[in-house]
């Protein structure tokens, strides 16, 4: 609970026979990684407390997001609520979100603060919007709590629907627009090809599926997004929804903080997750950028992340040096097409079809069920 001077009172006395205060590590966002390292610790580790922070009472799965739009899912099933998994795990719950931090605390938006010992920040990211897609009329891709809040009342009224972005959410997106609403126009826009990091045999596959959806694929840059339109230059494309899945930008927190960034504004950290410039802070998933060894800013790599955390909150608790990371580069990807059909790739492999979907469709369902049971 928030004491009067605005700072958290300690929740939990010290561990039995052990004088030393424990180490309050506080992480910022409920991403993925710090949901999984949660999950793979169990309980809070002994001479440590840990406080989590996150704008939200509830975290929405990404993976199931492109099934809620199809109607495949109800929003309860691809929703984490937050305060019974940190009960299960020992983990304080504050509902808020960041505005700034220094080397011992983080200042929220509402003028709180939340003093730290260690910080883990798993944030995420936020959707890059400049120039037209800055329009509050555009729903952005990120945080996903937007995307269903807003898109939600839309979904069965709309009669045009404009997916700037065709990276992989972007393409899911559209997909699963397309089977919730086969009477609707759908339309995906891009600057230049679509997925250009997947192999050609999955990128072929994905064309041939837009086709036959009646998806109609544009390239162009958006030069306007106008009343019931979206601009590719002085082509007018029906759009009553434009949602945005343009790639991540770091979110405004991470411009109010001293912490080292890398070139692509997120922080900067070392292999075992550390700031560059906070030995006390650490980033794990998509608002972290380890220049030496990149990985894409995808939830899949924020989920792998999840064990190692887990490994370095307790190395942290032990006053050990925390361990390098060793991050899978390849694995397998599945992407849902509608219809209950989806296409996967692995090592330049594509499959298609409906067993492909079920079997996505069982992963994503045990990662839910992971978060919301265990």
């Amino acid at each position: 609970m928030w004491a009067a001077d605005g700072s958290v009172k300690q929740c939990k006395a010290m561990r039995t026979g052990n004088a030393r205060m424990p180490t309050h590590i506080v992480i910022a966002g409920a991403g993925p990684a710090a949901l999984v390292a949660l999950c793979e610790l169990g309980r809070t580790p002994a001479n440590a407390r840990i406080t989590l922070l996150t704008r939200s009472p509830h975290t929405h799965y990404s993976g199931m997001v492109p099934g809620w739009i199809e109607g495949i899912y109800p929003a309860d099933a691809i929703r984490v609520p937050l305060a019974p998994f940190c009960a299960r795990h020992e983990v304080d719950l504050v509902v808020g979100e960041a505005r700034e931090a220094d080397g011992e605390r983080l200042v929220l938006t509402d003028g709180r603060s939340l003093s730290f010992d260690t910080l883990i920040v798993n944030s995420g990211g936020e959707t890059r919007r400049a120039g037209p897609l800055a329009a509050p009329s555009v729903i952005p891709g990120r945080p996903l709590e937007g995307v269903v809040e807003r898109l939600g009342p839309h979904l069965q009224t709309a009669a045009s629907f404009a997916v700037i972005g065709a990276g992989a959410a972007g393409v899911e997106v559209a997909f699963a627009l397309r089977a919730r609403r086969p009477d609707a126009a759908v339309t995906l826009i891009e600057r230049a090809a679509i997925l250009p990091d997947f192999p050609a045999a999955f990128r072929a596959r994905i064309l041939a599926r837009l086709a036959a959806c009646a998806i109609d694929l544009r390239l162009g840059t958006v030069t306007e997004c106008a009343p019931g339109a979206v601009m590719l230059g002085a082509e007018r494309v029906p759009a009553d929804i434009v949602l945005a899945f343009t790639g991540p930008a770091p979110g405004a927190f991470v411009a109010h903080t001293p912490f080292a960034k890398a070139a692509d504004g997120f922080l900067a950290v070392g292999p075992d997750m550390r700031s560059l410039s906070h030995p006390n802070v650490f980033a794990a998933g998509d608002v972290a950028t380890n220049a030496d060894d990149p990985r894409p800013k995808s939830g899949v790599f924020s989920v792998r992340s999840g064990p190692h955390l887990a490994a370095t909150i307790e190395a942290i608790a032990a006053h050990r040096p925390p361990p390098a990371a060793r991050l899978q580069r390849h694995g397998l990807v599945l992407l849902s097409t509608g219809g209950r059909r989806a296409i996967g790739t692995r090592n330049g492999i594509a499959l298609e079809g409906r067993l492909v979907w079920r079997l996505k469709d069982r992963i994503d369902r045990a990662f839910v069920r992971r978060l919301t049971t265990d």
